[in-house]
């Protein structure tokens, strides 16, 4: 899921404040925390949510909820209330660890294959893409049975296609364009 531009915006700042405090370990836990807890309580996202709430109240819930975790996170929770911004958390901390995986040099790559990878065949292929990218890569596999055979990866934006299915179409459309060339050229002939 893409993160809004205002969620890339806040982690963003969020990001560069722990740095430049050197926090951003401890931002990261605590952010991460923060971000699952909401994600397992359907009572908590509803408080978050509720209109009827008071931002004085949601603060006080949230600082209470918080207490003992990194100032940081806590600041943007109350600035997240103060701007009813609150549905913005889970954007904002998915593009944080976007941010410190970046920092930090790690690439995610989306495998797609006809068949499960053994670990071996996973060892070799993350070496061979380290070794491309110069950065440490995290493999996501998963198993499309049509695809036929090779492999699929998506690297951010970028797609490398070496699937069995891919290679069948291109083979197909380079057969196919000659004929309506001359198909063309004969109408044009008459």
């Amino acid at each position: 899921m893409a993160e809004s531009k205002i969620a890339r915006v806040y982690a963003t700042a969020l990001y560069e404040a722990a740095e430049e405090e050197g926090r951003v370990e401890q931002v990261l836990r605590d952010l991460g925390e923060f971000a699952q807890a909401m994600e397992a309580s359907a009572d908590l996202r509803q408080l978050i949510a509720a209109e009827e709430i008071s931002d004085l109240r949601k603060t006080q819930v949230l600082m209470e909820l918080t207490e003992g975790g990194d100032e940081l996170v806590r600041n943007l929770l109350r600035l997240l209330v103060d701007k009813s911004r609150e549905s913005e958390l889970s954007g904002i901390h998915r593009a944080f660890v976007g941010l410190v995986e970046k920092a930090r040099g790690i690439v995610h790559v989306e495998v797609v294959s006809a068949v499960p990878l053994t670990a071996s065949v996973q060892d070799a292929l993350r070496a061979k893409i380290e070794s491309s990218l110069k950065k440490t890569v995290q493999l996501s596999l998963t198993v499309d049975e049509e695809i036929l055979g090779g492999l699929r990866l998506r690297i951010g934006d970028r797609v490398a296609d070496a699937s069995v299915r891919y290679r069948l179409e291109r083979l197909r459309e380079t057969l196919i364009a000659p004929i309506a060339s001359l198909e063309g050229s004969v109408e044009a002939a008459s």
